[in-house]
């Protein structure tokens, strides 16, 4: 009997770091993400914006984002997250975040 083993794999983004690499993954594999921010500068939590991910948990303290993201299904899927200065409406720019996730069979 075959025994199905469900990755954990961890993405970490802190500011001015590139944009990540798309991801790879397997159906029932989970994706840890954490933004790193800051209280002035925080991120909003992270949304599936297409794509066979479901967000299963998260969080966010003074800033940082984490979130944990189950591989539903096979196929292509997006995420995003966007950061803003919170302080001033007219400070420093917002910034995105985008991940593309690749679901493969398990």
């Amino acid at each position: 009997m075959a025994h199905d083993e469900t990755r954990q794999v961890d993405v970490v983004h802190r500011p001015g770091n590139p944009q990540a690499s798309p991801l790879h993954v397997r159906v029932g594999d989970e994706v840890f993400i954490t933004l790193y921010g800051s209280a002035a500068y925080g991120w909003t939590p992270v949304e599936v914006i297409t794509g066979p991910l479901a967000v299963i948990a998260a969080e966010t303290t003074e800033g940082t984002v984490r979130a944990t993201v189950k591989a539903m299904d096979v196929g292509e899927a997006k995420l995003s997250s966007t950061s803003s200065f919170r302080g001033d409406r007219f400070g420093p720019r917002t910034r995105l975040w985008r991940l593309l996730v690749h679901v493969d069979p398990p």
